[in-house]
Formats: C-alpha cells, structure tokens, sequence
C-alpha cells in the first residue's frame, strides 16, 4: 500500500502521508514517494494550490526511529538522507503555487519541517508542533532552523530547538509558527477550503504574492520580477 497519496479537486492537489499505524513517521521510502509526488504537482500546469496532510491521529511524527539510530553513526547513510533531504525541500521550495498545511495531531521533527515549509498552517485544537531532535543528540531540523526564526522570535525560538519542547495549536499560533487553530478534525477539510479559494483568484497575482513573501528583505529586483 503506498504511504504517500496524492489526489487532485479541480485545481487542488492534497498529498496526503498514509502510514498512519506508524503515526506517519517518515522512512527513505516515503521521502521518495514524496519526491516523485512533488514532482507530479510541479508538472502540473493546471494545479493552483497544495494541501499538505498525514492520515490518521498524526500530521508526522518525524523520521521513522531506524532511520534515527543510523543518523549517529553511519556516516554514507547520513549524507544518503542528507542529500535526499536537502532535494526534496528544494523541490517543495520551488513550487510556485501556494502550501497549506493540515495539521492534526503531532507534527514534530520532519513533520514539522513540512509544516515550516508552507505558507498557510491549520492546526486542529488538539494539534502540537515541535521539534526534538536535540532529545536524540542529533541537531535541529534543517528547515525548522531557517524557517522558525523568520516566523517567530529569536530566543522563543532557541527555546524550542535546544530543549526539544513541543507546543500545543494555542501557543504556535500565538508565537506565529502557525496560522490560526481550527476546530479539531476538521484542519484537512478546512485547509482544502481556503486552497479552493486561493485557487479561484487570478494565478498571476497569487504567484507574485507568493513570491513576494518569501524574498528577503529589501529584495525590490526581486519583488518586480514578472512571472514566466
């Protein structure tokens, strides 16, 4: 059974994790999988906005704990992942068309690099977001590190990625880490709402919004760029 979907309404695409009796936790497999759905998305001109999900109780709880205990010491299986890693968020990082992030249940390490990665993050009530990767003597999430700060202070920040803490829906939104809170079980369809929206509105000015919000400050050349 494949571990990784990804399905189409009208010009929504969700993609959605499966390995829901595993609390979505992430093997090399489904970095893959995840890689090639992505890819799929980009190839599709006719695509206007991504939801991002996992199936069951859990967005993703992080990477798969066989894929933990060979980070600290096989070093050719640690660039492997690194490298896969590093392709796939530049591949979800390319995407020119809007993500939003349903987020139910845990989204911790890799999960939450998913959620970090996105534009919109819908947290249910019950939801919480962290990322514990210090608790392992490992570092912090590539993409937790460059995103978080962006969103949230320096020192709340630190806070979190040195102690490992998660942080239930309430205070990721009040730290700006998510969106907003929606009632729990329903952040899938609620973020596939507001896709269904975005993806209603002329592309052109979505793609520069987009764009727009993900330069660097004081980027004018940037912000002037026309769409291809």
């Amino acid at each position: 059974m494949a571990e990784v979907e990804l399905s189409w309404a009208g010009a929504v695409a969700t993609i959605a994790l499966t390995r829901a009796t595993k609390r979505n936790a992430v093997t090399i497999a489904m970095q893959r999988a995840l890689f090639a759905a992505l890819g799929q998305v980009a190839g599709n001109a006719e695509t206007r906005a991504l939801v991002v999900t996992g199936q069951g109780g859990d967005f993703c709880v992080g990477g798969d704990r066989a894929i933990i205990a060979r980070l600290g010491d096989d070093t050719a299986f640690r660039a492997e992942t690194a490298g896969l890693h590093n392709r796939l968020f530049r591949r979800l990082f390319a995407l020119d068309i809007p993500l939003i992030a349903a987020v139910e249940g845990a989204a911790l390490g890799f999960g939450a690099e998913l959620a970090a990665a996105c534009d919109v993050v819908l947290m249910g009530e019950t939801a919480r977001l962290g990322d514990p990767h210090v608790r392992f003597g490992l570092p912090p999430a590539p993409v937790v590190l460059l995103v978080w700060p962006q969103l949230a202070s320096r020192l709340a920040v630190a806070e979190l990625v040195m102690t490992g803490r998660d942080v239930p829906a309430t205070e990721a939104v009040a730290l700006g880490l998510a969106s907003r809170m929606v009632a729990a079980g329903t952040a899938l369809a609620e973020a596939q709402a507001l896709a269904a929206s975005i993806a209603a509105l002329p592309a052109h000015g979505v793609t520069q919004a987009r764009r727009a919000m993900r330069l660097e400050i004081a980027d004018l050349d940037g912000f002037y760029l026309e769409a291809p």
